[in-house]
């Protein structure tokens, strides 16, 4: 095996681990939610916000905010109520419920993050930019690539 093999199959198990983790939800709770929806939660958890909102900072279509958010209220997660000023607008805010489980998925982003931070330490500084520089040329591959 080559050592660029060896590089990607080491990425695609971190990617595979890591959307695990964060997917910890999806295991835990008996309605299940994507990692969308979570992460939808833990911008409620925040922030009251609008369907045009949450399109913007979660960089998704109105309609995918839609959906999420549907299934976020149809498990009781979410409210929706009119805005007092904008009639035409709809407010999202989280339940009691929803907030526990926005929780839940925070602390398993940090306890996450503290593994990479304690994995991280343990390389030289100069290691650390190697791969800082690494991670920047392969996410911007397709830029390269026009």
């Amino acid at each position: 095996m080559s050592k660029s093999d060896h590089i990607i199959q080491e990425l695609n198990t971190f990617v595979q681990t890591y959307a695990a983790s964060s997917e910890f939800i999806q295991t835990t709770t008996i309605q299940k939610i994507n990692a969308t929806q979570a992460h939808m939660l833990m911008l409620l958890k925040s922030t009251n916000a609008t369907n045009t909102f949450l399109s913007d900072k979660m960089h998704l279509t109105k309609p995918a905010v839609t959906k999420a958010i549907k299934n976020l209220i149809a498990h009781g997660y979410v409210t929706a109520t009119k805005d007092v000023l904008d009639k035409r607008s709809i407010n999202y805010i989280l339940t009691p419920k929803g907030i526990h489980l926005a929780e839940q998925h925070e602390i398993s982003h940090q306890d996450l993050h503290h593994s990479i931070d304690h994995t991280i330490a343990s390389f030289t500084l100069d290691q650390q930019d190697t791969i800082i520089n690494f991670l920047n040329k392969i996410n911007h591959l397709e830029d390269n690539d026009s």
